[in-house]
C-alpha cells in the first residue's frame, strides 16, 4: 500500500469516528420477522380509559376496536332493583336489533327483551331500556346483551356483566367505562374463503375461565361444523389475564356457502356465556 493510500485510509477512519458530517458510516442490516399487528405508538394515561375492576385493559399498543357492545350501566357489581337499566353503545347490526336477557348462575334465564340501537341503519349508535324481573332475596345474574345472525339466527356478538338482583332496597350502581374489545379475530379476515376443512384462527383477548377460550365454525344453516378449545397465552394462565391466541380448527362442509368463525369465553355458570365474537367468511370443502 503506497504512504498516500495509506494515509487517507487513516484520516476515513479517523472521520467516521468522530462523526463528522457527511462522513459515511456503516450500519448493520438486520432481519426482523414481520409482526401481524402493527405497533403505533403507546397512548398515554389520558388517552386510556379506565376500566371497572372486573375488565383487564387490552394494551393500549394493539390498535383495538372499541367494545362492538358496549354496556355502560349497570357496570361490574352493581346492586339493582326492577326494573333494571341498560345502556350502551352498539356497532350496527341487521335492522339495528339488539337482545338483552337476564341469566341467573345456575343458568336459568330470567328474562329476555329486544331493543334496537338509536341510529340510522348501518351507524354505531347508543342503546338503553328497562327491563323488569322478579326476585325473591338477592340472586347473582349475568346482563347478556347480544346481536344475531340474520341469516341462520345464531349469536353473531355478546357482550355481558356480572350484577346482584335484589327484590327491594337502594340499588347502588358501580361506575363503568369505555373499553377496547375485549375479544378481537385477527385471522381469519372478514369474507375470507376457507378451504381444505381446516381454518387457523388467531386473535386476542381474555379469557375469564381457567385460561379458556373456544373456537367454533357453523356453516350456511347455523349447524356447528367444528370446534376446537385453546389456552390464551397470557402472562398467568387461568388469571383472566389478556393475551394472543391461535389454534387450527377441522372442519366439514360438503357445498361451498356462508359461514361463521366464533370465539367464545366460557363460564362455569350463567349459561356458560361471558363474551362471544365471530367473523363471517366462506367455507369451502
Amino acid at each position: 500500500m503506497t504512504p498516500r493510500r495509506t494515509t487517507a485510509l487513516a484520516l476515513s477512519v479517523l472521520l467516521a469516528a468522530c462523526n463528522f458530517p457527511g462522513t459515511p458510516t456503516a450500519s448493520p442490516s438486520a432481519t426482523l420477522a414481520p409482526s401481524p399487528i402493527p405497533l403505533p405508538p403507546r397512548a398515554t394515561a389520558s388517552e386510556t380509559p379506565a376500566l371497572p375492576p372486573t375488565l383487564t385493559p387490552l394494551p393500549p399498543r394493539l390498535p383495538l376496536p372499541d367494545e362492538t357492545i358496549l354496556i355502560l350501566e349497570p357496570g361490574p357489581g352493581s346492586r339493582v332493583t326492577s326494573p333494571v337499566h341498560v345502556a350502551g353503545f352498539a356497532d350496527p347490526t341487521f335492522e339495528q336489533n339488539l337482545v338483552i336477557r337476564l341469566v341467573l348462575d345456575d343458568g336459568t334465564q330470567l328474562t329476555l327483551l329486544p331493543t334496537t340501537i338509536q341510529a340510522d341503519v348501518g351507524n354505531r349508535g347508543p342503546f338503553d331500556v328497562d327491563v323488569p324481573f322478579t326476585v325473591a332475596g338477592e340472586q347473582r345474574v349475568s346482563i347478556q346483551v347480544y346481536a344475531s345472525s340474520a341469516r341462520d339466527g345464531g349469536i353473531t356478538h355478546l357482550a355481558s356483566v356480572g350484577v346482584t338482583l335484589a327484590a327491594g332496597g337502594a340499588p347502588e350502581i358501580a361506575p363503568a367505562a369505555p373499553h377496547p374489545e375485549q375479544l378481537v379475530i385477527f385471522q381469519p379476515a372478514l369474507g375470507e374463503t376457507i378451504s381444505g376443512g381446516l381454518v387457523h384462527v388467531e386473535g386476542y383477548g381474555r379469557a375469564s375461565f381457567e385460561g379458556t377460550l373456544v373456537v367454533e365454525v357453523y356453516d350456511a344453516d347455523g349447524n356447528q361444523v367444528g370446534s376446537q378449545s385453546l389456552i390464551v397465552d397470557a402472562p398467568e394462565a387461568g388469571a383472566g389475564q389478556p393475551g394472543p391466541f391461535s389454534v387450527d380448527v377441522p372442519y366439514t362442509v360438503t357445498v361451498e356457502g356462508p359461514g361463521r368463525i366464533v370465539v367464545v369465553d366460557p363460564l362455569p355458570a350463567f349459561n356458560g356465556l361471558g363474551h362471544i365474537t365471530s367473523v363471517e367468511v366462506t367455507l369451502r370443502p
